[in-house]
């Protein structure tokens, strides 16, 4: 266990203790953990605290843009951080709460915007901009940028 509270995953821009994270009361304090372990529980924390922070900024933003997609899924999707189908149907990549707050609430809103617009045109950018002036810093940062 000792080993354990030596090792730290990002949440939510930040690096925190794995203890932090995993609850390891039911574990007990003799059985080691394997490393495959240790990965499927942080799998699980992702997924769980993924659900409850994009529900919760999908909220606050599809007030201000007033629309409202018709479901939310976080899945393991690997080379986006989300996407919206014509269905209004939004999907989050599971590792979307290692990002910042910030970082975030720019994936929730360009997901949003994709229920008026599902391309990248224009208007697509002009209604992000109108809820999120800072929106090409804020997918320069996403990007790899600055």
């Amino acid at each position: 266990m000792e080993e354990i509270r030596k090792q730290y995953i990002r949440y939510l821009g930040a690096m925190v203790p794995l203890e932090e994270v995993i609850s390891f009361d039911r574990f007990s304090e003799v059985v080691i953990l394997t490393e495959t372990e240790i990965l499927e529980e942080v799998s699980k924390f992702y997924v769980r605290m993924s659900k409850q922070v994009t529900k919760e900024r999908t909220e606050i933003y599809q007030k201000a843009l007033g629309v409202a997609p018709k479901s939310i899924k976080i899945d393991k999707i690997c080379n986006r951080w989300g996407s919206c189908n014509t269905r209004k149907e939004i999907t989050y990549n599971y590792l979307i709460v290692t990002l910042p707050m910030e970082l975030i609430d720019y994936i929730v809103v360009h997901e949003l915007c994709h229920i008026y617009h599902m391309n990248h045109d224009r208007s697509f950018w002009r209604k992000v901009g109108s809820i999120m002036p800072d929106y090409k810093k804020r997918m320069k940062i996403l990007n790899g940028g600055e």
